[in-house]
């Protein structure tokens, strides 16, 4: 496949860009919020952590010494 030179755009190549009479331009700030990234997992990290505490209590529990006279049965 070779490259060869088109001539497609050649009636519209000079012409100005489109300003609309209805639309003012967006602003920088706009454009840049536009493109940001998407934040679907808003929350995540406070679930992880939720998580992290329940399991850090859950373990601290697990490992407190019982006394057996108390009538500990594990469930």
């Amino acid at each position: 496949m070779s490259l060869t030179q088109t001539h497609r755009y050649d009636d519209i190549i000079g012409l100005p860009h489109h300003q609309s009479r209805l639309h003012s331009r967006m602003s920088q700030s706009g454009r840049a919020a536009q493109f940001m990234p998407f934040a679907a997992l808003t929350g995540y990290e406070a679930v992880i952590e939720h998580a992290a505490l329940a399991n850090e209590e859950a373990v601290a529990r697990a490992n407190t010494p019982v006394d057996v006279a108390d009538g500990y049965m594990p469930a």
